[in-house]
């Protein structure tokens, strides 16, 4: 109980529950009708003096219902009604039978709310309340008072009500802490909204359809062909304690001019990025109280480039509360073993149907041999009849190759994910011969390995070193690499673990996570939703400009489903123009060029709906496009600094190589070659310069210099400062040198604002005559 002698201002444990007071405070005060918790204004109603001050009387004018009394709050001289049956009180005027047709207070009528922190003692409190009018009943649960503030409840956790510790969540239940996350975008989260607006006020009469909601992520709309309009994704937040804001987003628009920037209250937090091609998570700090937090994606005045918008396919902010009251349930399809953070997709030939399940249960078990052998993809939330094995769903793996028989080991399996059963069966193991090396490389035991610098071998080999020949002066044995082996699962592993090549699905339903090696080839596997991306990169090191060319095939009955192709930030649309001209199925070549250095090259399957009013299943496949499927039979790589040579290569003019060199290097400036494949270069004669490596010619010194051979440059001396004029007359210029001095000028041109200052027979001038911007000498 409270002593309150005046509400000059709130007392602490009402203002906590302030936003319930009408639901709290008051009726339950009235309600009590025993309770003294509010002495001074409020008035205990059973108090003889507040009964004496409030005047009781009958009222005569107002025909009550059996029961009810009428009194008068002293203070306000407002009206309230008490039934002296029931022992309700209210404001309302009550109604005939208004206390017979409520329910009976029951336990699934209540509901908590917290108090707010007490600065003082760092402590809380926990008040139920009855959401809905009720009579009699269960009573409401006591106050629960003294609860520490500082709780803060780690991801996987929660705080049960009225404890004063976080609990970790049940197995079928996750929670983030304190916090929200959004991965569902099938409507706009509560908080959050989305509008575009034009710079331009002639351009603002076009429609702007801001970011659109797709399901599982959402895009910044259809910017295409419009100018100046920034496209925003919006959210008013406030945070009770410091915490981050964290989402994953992708972008492929003009480089540079338009692209996706983020900012908290009006202040970028993150520059604009005009391309990203995976999906990539970005974590800003954020105090704790309000902000609006906006992604923003851009358009410049002209141009475009790529898919011009971009993605977010989750956005989770911590520090929104201390804590939660309760873990979430997992769904259908998805479980989670105690303290999770996150639900997990059922794996492969597993499914649950039910929501908060903490394990998934096998599509097939030993007692379930009376039925059809089933199977499913990541995810499911039922498991579908599996058809017979064929034989292209079995592949093939490789031993090592044995140096004394020079054979090795091929072994059969299924596909994986294997969705079939039964039919044809695995082929028994077999001896066969090792495989050829490569061009550009030789056998060395049971291993290939790559031909000596400066050397070829242009044809696949079983024998040793001696295939390797060396290359002339003046050519380069330019170094290749083939990836056939990176298709055997085992050589694919130890390529994604050296950081070689990496993989991975997104932006839909994913089967599996990336391409899968086949052993001959690798491919975008089975089980991807109707929109997908299936992406594969390699990490490659150029010394000298290369290309990288590839074989590939798709399988798809859908246009729109193309396998893309990125050298680092920039798309190759010429290889989607080619696979539009083609067959379905039609074995393709491609080829791009690289320059030299590091480069990462990927390739991603994109899926897209052939209808936009066809959705995907319950599960998230497509049912009749599920199989559609790129693949990739072979990929080479030339000037590369780990590999082999296949060829010799002249070097180009202004270039050379020694023997056995994998480099042309250029000549340096006072030399020359001026034709293809010298093993060495020449010095420019006397008169003569070549200031540029690389140079192809020599230029002849101007008018009053000379050079001595081999010479960068032409030179002159004060001494020797003369020119011959047509007449006979030979002008001497050497005093009009200024040695170490400044030079002459400036010389003013109107037509370019530009000045110029000039040095009459030598070189050797002052460098503080010309001024830069910074005031430094040039």
């Amino acid at each position: 109980p409270l002593s309150m002698v005046k509400w000059g201002r709130w007392p602490l444990e009402v203002v906590c529950a302030a936003y319930v007071l009408s639901i709290i405070v008051i009726p339950h005060t009235m309600a009590s009708h025993h309770s003294k918790l509010f002495r001074s204004t409020m008035y205990a109603i059973d108090d003889p003096e507040v009964l004496a001050r409030g005047q009781r009387r009958d009222d005569a004018a107002v025909a009550l219902p059996p029961g009810w009394t009428r009194y008068e709050d002293p203070l306000t001289k407002r009206p309230y009604y008490f039934d002296s049956a029931s022992g309700v009180s209210t404001w309302e005027l009550p109604q005939p039978d208004s206390i017979s047709t409520l329910p009976d207070c029951a336990q699934d009528m209540v509901k908590s709310a917290y108090t707010r922190c007490d600065p003082l003692s760092a402590t809380r409190s926990l008040a139920f309340f009855h959401v809905v009018p009720c009579k009699g009943g269960d009573p409401l649960p006591p106050t629960v008072m003294g609860l520490p503030c500082n709780n803060s409840c780690n991801p996987g956790e929660y705080l049960p009500l009225g404890q004063p510790n976080c609990a970790p969540c049940n197995p079928g239940t996750y929670s983030v802490g304190g916090g929200v996350l959004f991965t569902n975008w099938e409507h706009l989260p509560v908080g959050m909204t989305s509008y575009c607006r034009f710079q331009l006020e002639a351009d603002r009469s076009q429609p702007c359809s801001a970011w659109v909601l797709n399901g599982t992520y959402i895009d910044s709309g259809h910017m295409r062909g419009k100018r100046l309009v920034d496209s925003t994704l919006e959210y008013k937040v406030e945070l009770l304690r410091a915490g981050v804001v964290m989402f994953e987003f992708k972008v492929d628009a003009e480089r540079r001019w338009d692209g996706m920037y983020f900012a908290v209250d009006g202040v970028k937090k993150m520059e604009m990025v005009s391309y990203q091609f995976q999906y990539t998570e970005v974590t800003i700090p954020l105090e704790a109280g309000f902000h609006t937090l906006q992604w923003v994606y851009h358009k410049d005045v002209a141009y475009e480039m790529g898919e011009d918008k971009a993605w977010i396919r989750s956005i989770e902010v911590l520090g929104t509360q201390a804590n939660v009251d309760f873990c979430n349930v997992c769904p259908a399809g998805r479980y989670s073993e105690r303290g999770a953070a996150l639900c997990t997709l059922c794996p492969t030939n597993t499914f649950t149907d039910k929501s908060g399940s903490g394990t998934c249960q096998p599509c097939n078990t030993p007692e379930n041999t009376d039925r059809p052998h089933m199977y499913s993809y990541p995810g499911a939330v039922s498991c579908s009849p599996s058809s017979a094995c064929l034989p292209e769903d079995i592949t093939s793996t490789y031993g090592p190759c044995d140096e004394s028989t020079r054979t090795r080991t091929k072994s059969y399996t299924y596909k994986q994910p294997q969705i079939c059963f039964g039919g044809a069966e695995l082929p028994a193991d077999q001896q066969v011969t090792c495989a050829l090396c490569d061009p550009g490389m030789f056998r060395e035991g049971s291993e290939c390995v790559y031909c000596p610098p400066g050397t070829c071998n242009p044809n696949a080999t079983v024998e040793g070193s001696s295939v390797c020949t060396a290359c002339p002066s003046g050519s380069i044995a330019k170094k290749v690499k083939y990836f056939h082996k990176a298709f055997e699962p085992e050589h694919f592993q130890k390529l994604i673990e050296d950081g070689e090549v990496s993989t991975g699905c997104a932006n839909g339903f994913c089967g599996q996570d990336g391409w899968r090696p086949l052993g001959d080839m690798i491919d975008t596997g089975v089980g991807n939703g109707q929109v997908a991306d299936i992406w594969l990169s390699l990490r490659v090191v150029l010394e000298t400009d290369g290309e990288v060319s590839l074989k590939f095939s798709r399988r798809s009955n859908n246009e729109e489903n193309l396998l893309q192709m990125y050298v680092d930030d920039r798309r190759m649309w010429s290889i989607e123009t080619l696979q539009a001209m083609a067959e379905n199925d039609e074995l393709l070549e491609f080829r791009a060029d690289v320059p030299s250095g590091i480069h990462i090259i990927t390739w991603a399957f994109h899926k897209e709906r052939e209808y936009s009013w066809m959705e995907d299943d319950a599960e998230g496949q497509s049912p009749a496009g599920g199989e559609d499927r790129a693949i990739i039979q072979e990929i080479l790589v030339t000037g590369v600094s780990e590999g082999g040579a296949v060829q010799c290569t002249p070097c180009s003019a202004g270039f050379y190589s020694d023997s056995e060199s994998s480099m042309c290097r250029p000549c340096e400036p006072g030399f020359y070659s001026n034709e293809p494949g010298l093993p060495s270069c020449t010095p420019c004669a006397k008169g003569h310069f070549a200031s540029a490596p690389g140079s192809t010619a020599c230029l002849e010194c101007g008018h009053g210099t000379t050079s001595s051979p081999a010479a960068d440059s032409c030179s002159v001396s004060p001494a020797h400062c003369r020119y011959a004029a047509k007449d006979g007359i030979t002008y001497d210029l050497g005093g009009l040198a200024r040695v170490g001095g400044p030079m002459w000028g400036p010389v003013n041109d109107p037509n370019n604002s530009m000045s110029y200052f000039i040095n009459m027979c030598t070189k050797d001038s002052s460098n503080a005559t010309c001024m830069g911007r910074d005031g430094a000498g040039m």
